[in-house]
């Protein structure tokens, strides 16, 4: 058997359960013997236990070799490197205080000697009752403007904050405060900002004069539909009162917040837009992190780290999809998604079964694209609940053996770098920050991120986690803000064609693990 189509090739794999990615078909079709070296790839898959579904060119070089049959030379892979300088990684002199054990011998305590604590504490799965009537959408904002009007409430700068309708009676005082939900922005002829702003029994403009720097820049932070606290002084309007604003106040969070550590030395990886089914899918990338999960690579730090990874959070974007942006068809390697996770599913059985998998949606996955969105559907993706797997909805608050974490795609990144200044797709965590600060996941109505009109805004940050885990920029990125994790867990993917149009430079193969008992984080580049 010599030469064999293109076609016939991926037919003869396909016939056997198997998928090549396009660097391995490329890497047969260059050989004479096409057919016999597919064939013999094929026989060594077939007597392999546990045989993966995406074949690459990497996994034919290595099978072909071993038979002694020349393909050329092997790519070299690099080493896999313990951390980014950015982030702050435990000491020797840590670890054997935190675990005497560790400093005189190979790992002793490992994560499948203690049992899972997981509890979903808010998720919309099996709980949306919307009727996507015009009075759904009235209840959800008014629910938004009272839970974050409470948690303005709770700011001292903010306790003595009286309702608008009352702002008639306070003309002449040195100031005044209120909450209120932003209707309207707009600019002057003039060069001022006004905020048009509204409670639930009145309405006001708050006027931000040019000259006012500070205020300006905080202006230009100020989101239609988010709720904020103002502070100015009040003049008489022919409609409505007019504030002329001395400070604008978020919600944010805490300052000062005590540490929820486990008690068990368990961990969590975090991982998100692995995109298995797009020919970007960087497949061998991806098994040198389960490799590593199984204790088969890295240097020995690496192995005790590996060894106590008691969790995989995984924040969305579990497969490509199929229509999801222009030009998508071009870089499909799977165009059927329920192929796209039955691929996903057996890549994940490969992870230890000791290791419980949170699985959310985003914005690629099977599930309705408005905000929250239930779980991936059993019908749609039934091999992803036969794993150890927990599926949840986006968002999701869940507690990982006592430390609380907001799972959150984040489609409203792109409402969010569109409309404030300063934010871009090159650095994940200020958008991140931004959201805590508002204290909703998604404050831009309107935009690309639809929201389900529920009985209750889902989107909302009301109590504060201590760990927020979004995907969705592709970029990696960490910092802890007033006691909070912020991660942002990069990508499995390459560049793809929609990505080079937005500018976005991917960092692929970056895989955070955060320590759930020290809440330190390390970093592993599998790239």
């Amino acid at each position: 058997m010599g030469f064999m189509d293109d076609a016939s090739l991926v037919r003869r794999f396909m016939d056997a359960d198997m998928q090549l990615t396009l660097d391995a078909l490329d890497a047969l079709r260059k050989r004479e013997d096409t057919g016999a070296a597919a064939e013999r790839v094929l026989v060594s898959l077939r007597e392999m236990g546990g045989r993966p579904f995406l074949i690459t060119a990497d996994l034919i070089t290595k099978i072909l070799k071993e038979e002694n049959i020349e393909t050329g030379p092997t790519p070299s892979v690099p080493p896999i490197r313990p951390s980014v300088p950015e982030v702050e990684a435990p000491t020797e002199r840590e670890i054997a205080e935190k675990a005497p054990e560790f400093a005189r011998t190979k790992v002793k305590l490992r994560a499948s000697e203690f049992e899972p604590r997981v509890e979903v504490f808010k998720d919309i799965t099996g709980r949306s009752y919307t009727e996507g009537k015009l009075k759904d959408f009235v209840n959800v904002f008014r629910d938004r403007y009272e839970r974050l009007s409470r948690i303005l409430r709770k700011r001292v700068d903010l306790h003595d904050a009286v309702p608008i309708s009352s702002l008639k009676n306070f003309e002449g005082r040195e100031l005044v405060k209120v909450i209120g939900m932003v209707s309207e922005k707009r600019d002057t002829s003039g060069g001022h900002v006004v905020l048009e702003i509204e409670d639930l029994n009145g309405r006001a403009s708050a006027w931000v004069f040019k000259g006012q720097r500070k205020l300006m820049q905080k202006s230009a932070e100020v989101v239609v539909d988010e709720v904020v606290g103002i502070a100015g002084n009040v003049r008489s309007g022919d409609r409505a009162p007019r504030l002329f604003v001395r400070d604008i106040i978020w919600p944010d969070l805490p300052i000062a917040r005590e540490l929820s550590r486990a008690e068990d030395p368990a961990c969590a990886a975090l991982i998100s837009d692995l995109h298995i089914g797009s020919e970007m899918f960087l497949e061998d990338v991806f098994m040198k992190f389960v490799n590593w999960l199984q204790g088969e690579t890295g240097n020995a730090q690496q192995q005790e780290l590996a060894s106590r990874v008691k969790y995989l959070v995984v924040a969305g974007d579990i497969v490509d999809g199929v229509g999801v942006y222009p030009q998508q068809e071009e870089e499909l390697l799977i165009n059927d998604i329920i192929k796209q996770y039955d691929a996903a599913a057996k890549l994940l059985a490969q992870v230890p079964e000791h290791i419980t998998i949170i699985i959310a949606p985003g914005n690629h996955d099977a599930v309705r694209p408005s905000e929250p969105q239930p779980a991936i559907p059993k019908d749609i993706a039934g091999g992803l609940y036969d794993l150890n797997s927990v599926m949840v909805g986006n968002p999701a608050w869940v507690s990982l053996h006592g430390v609380n974490f907001l799972i959150y795609h984040g489609r409203s990144f792109d409402d969010l770098i569109a409309t404030m200044p300063g934010l871009n797709r090159q650095k994940s965590t200020p958008s991140m920050i931004k959201l805590l600060q508002k204290r909703h996941l998604a404050p831009v109505y309107g935009g690309r991120t639809a929201i389900s009109p529920e009985q209750q805004d889902y989107l909302v940050i009301e109590k504060v986690p201590d760990v927020f885990h979004c995907g969705h920029m592709h970029v990696y990125g960490y910092e802890r803000y007033r006691n909070v994790e912020v991660v942002n867990s990069g990508t499995f993917q390459e560049t793809t064609i929609f990505m080079r149009r937005l500018g976005v430079k991917p960092t692929p193969g970056i895989v955070p693990v955060l320590d759930l008992q020290t809440r330190k984080v390390r970093v592993i580049h599998f790239a």
